[in-house]
């Protein structure tokens, strides 16, 4: 029995593309844990980057959340959508903002996230806490009007 499969039978999962509770898929749990090994083989055997549970959170999400760095840039390089904003409408970047994880932040600016999306209370991650610290670059245009 491989690791992964090992691992996917720990977790309750009976395959690669199944869904557990919320939704959550194998990718987005063993984000969430920072197992980036697992996350190495459920990507090499077509694990769906852009996959969401029933929150509209992806893997990339849950790896933020967490501040998992190894974990972060491997969804990244593996076509993770950097932008995707949940129902809640809010982005990785702007989670890692709300949180102050200055190193996740420096990661996905690092890797092209937008720093002016806008958040349903119209707030970006430039304006959220924890934000300001890493010295952002103003934009060069006039503030969202919500």
């Amino acid at each position: 029995m491989s690791a992964l499969t090992t691992w996917l039978a720990k977790q309750g999962f009976p395959g690669l593309h199944a869904r557990h509770t919320h939704g959550d898929t194998p990718l987005m749990r063993a984000a969430r844990q920072g197992e980036d090994a697992i996350v190495l083989a459920l990507l090499a055997c077509g694990a769906a980057t852009h996959a969401v549970n029933d929150e509209g959170n992806n893997a990339l999400w849950f790896a933020c959340l967490h501040g998992n760095l190894a974990v972060i840039r491997r969804l990244i390089e593996a076509g993770a959508p950097i932008d995707h904003a949940n129902d809640d409408g809010l982005t990785c970047l702007m989670q890692a903002a709300r949180r102050s994880q200055r190193e996740t932040q420096r990661l996905l600016l690092d890797h092209g996230a937008t720093a002016d999306l806008y958040a349903p209370d119209g707030r970006s991650a430039r304006q959220m806490r924890g934000a300001r610290s890493l010295r952002l670059k103003p934009l060069n245009h006039p503030a969202h009007p919500c």
